[in-house]
């Protein structure tokens, strides 16, 4: 989803570097050549032992190039998420630099940076930000290049990696990365309602980049009370998980509300949707399994989930969608406007149907918060959660 996300902003046509494995097979590597991909070669690509030749690659860029082309550069060179920045590889720096020296160095090429966040990579209809950064000219390394190639390629490397660095969240590791993340849900939920995710994901994920900054600088200015603060968010999420609930239960406004008023709009909600979940579940329940099956069979790894989930969906529903209005023309007379209305009828109940899943999950929490969790439990959770708040006031003041 990557280079289509970025190909849709940008008014040029767009070449891309892709992974030469994906060009094994001949009629994809057809469909590639017309979107103007170019393979690149990694060590995964070739035999044990051998090294990766790109002098094709750089061909084809330069090629490309002198067509006033624009080519779509991932530099981390792997599509794997984290919240952090993966090694830049030098080809980005070498490409453009090359360019350069072979047509007089008059530096028409620019280089503009792009970052991409997502709030959940692998979760279908996740949501997404795009940051621009300025346009990087090689006026500073393009003569150092000509003196010594690989002290200009690596300096350049390095200028790239800060432009994207200043624009997404950045952690060093898997526990950074997992504090940040619950952090920013902490933040979001205590402090920033307005930030929540689904409500508003520009303000979120931009809250989130912030939240990254901010614990960079409590990290250098107070290291204590980072720990302190690391530490009680952690247990707290921790107690959250252990009693199968989220912070949402732990918010003011929760709390002011009547547990029976509650209780009745849950019970009014699955009595009047009842039916239509059931319509949903029975008209799309197959063609979702066999959505997730083929996922499993084509064994790919996770990053790719949710655009093989997307692009094997936009197939097995309609197919499935027009077997099931076929298997209802054989026992009722149905016209073209009843079989649209039937179609229409489909995809409304399957995002019912999803919905009432999921308040069916949730009233099944707020049944435990309500009935069966401890008082005391819940004295600890609330005190844990001022704790936190307590750091945050006084982290912020610090900052």
């Amino acid at each position: 989803m990557d280079p289509l996300i970025i190909a849709s902003l940008m008014k040029q046509q767009v070449g891309f570097l892709a992974n030469a494995g994906i060009f094994a097979n001949a009629l994809l590597a057809s469909v590639l050549k017309y979107f103007h991909v170019i393979p690149v070669f990694r060590k995964k690509d070739i035999a044990p032992g051998d090294k990766p030749d790109n002098k094709y690659s750089f061909l084809k860029c330069h090629e490309y190039l002198d067509k006033k082309g624009t080519i779509l550069i991932f530099p981390e060179g792997e599509s794997y998420y984290e919240l952090k920045l993966r090694e830049i590889k030098t080809g980005t720096a070498r490409i453009a630099l090359s360019y350069e020296s072979l047509n007089g160095l008059d530096d028409r090429l620019k280089i503009l940076p792009i970052a991409l966040d997502y709030s959940d990579s692998i979760q279908f209809r996740s949501m997404v930000s795009v940051s621009i950064g300025e346009p990087i000219s090689l006026e500073t390394y393009k003569v150092s290049f000509l003196e010594k190639e690989t002290s200009a390629v690596l300096k350049l490397t390095e200028k790239i990696r800060q432009e994207l660095e200043r624009h997404i969240p950045n952690t060093a590791n898997k526990e950074q990365e997992q504090f940040l993340l619950k952090s920013h849900k902490f933040y979001t939920t205590f402090n920033d309602p307005k930030g929540d995710l689904h409500l508003n994901p520009k303000h979120s994920l931009a809250s989130r980049a912030q939240i990254s900054k901010a614990m960079h600088a409590l990290r250098e200015s107070d290291t204590k009370l980072y720990v302190d603060t690391e530490i009680k968010v952690h247990h707290f999420f921790d107690q959250l998980k252990f009693e199968g609930l989220s912070p949402g239960f732990f918010t003011n406004k929760f709390f002011t509300k009547s547990s029976t008023l509650v209780l009745m709009g849950y019970f009014l909600e699955f009595l009047l949707l009842a039916p239509i979940y059931l319509y949903g579940l029975l008209t799309n329940y197959v063609p979702y399994i066999l959505t997730g099956l083929v996922f499993k069979v084509l064994k790919l790894d996770i990053e790719y989930k949710t655009v093989v989930l997307m692009i094997v969906g936009l197939f097995i529903f309609p197919l499935c969608y027009w077997l099931e209005i076929r298997l209802i023309g054989r026992y009722f007379t149905i016209d073209f406007w009843e079989s649209s209305l039937l179609l229409f009828s489909f995809v409304i109940s399957a995002y019912i149907a999803m919905y009432y899943w999921t308040e069916a999950k949730r009233f099944r929490r707020v049944l435990h918060f309500y009935f069966f969790m401890k008082p005391e439990k819940k004295n600890s959770i609330i005190n844990l959660r001022d704790e936190i708040l307590s750091n945050i006031e006084i982290a912020t003041s610090k900052i």
